[in-house]
């Protein structure tokens, strides 16, 4: 029983709805955003053309299920559309956090973590 507990636990993951990110870091993503993405994906991140929403059911039944970090990583390597690899990781993470928040997840007293591990272990969830 004890070594099942430890599987348990070793597998738990935190949740967008856990409070994983700041308001400060999400309002350093939007600056980020609304300098590097908002001519693609809109002002209201509703996507273009060529680009998808990155709010509401399109964009929440995409990440359902997924990892934030796989959006970090996701952002890292493709975006700017026009030159992938110019954003810092720091700023896709700052960016993610912006996009939490603009899908009405809560914010908590603590920035997104930096490193990929962690990051991986925050899982997109439709409401609890």
């Amino acid at each position: 029983m004890r070594f099942m507990l430890l599987i348990l636990a070793a597998v738990a993951t935190r949740s967008v709805w856990d409070n994983v990110y700041s308001k400060e870091q999400a309002s350093r993503g939007q600056s980020d955003y609304n300098s590097k993405c908002a001519r693609c994906h809109g002002d209201a991140l509703l996507g273009g053309e060529d680009s998808p929403p990155l709010v509401d059911r399109d964009f929440l039944a995409k990440w359902n299920g997924k990892s934030v970090g796989a959006l970090v990583e996701l952002t890292r390597k493709t975006m700017p559309a026009d030159g992938p690899g110019k954003l810092s990781r720091q700023q896709c993470i700052d960016i993610a956090a912006y996009l939490l928040s603009a899908n009405g997840f809560p914010a908590g007293a603590g920035d997104l973590p930096s490193d990929a591990a962690a990051l991986d272990e925050i899982v997109f969830q439709e409401k609890p």
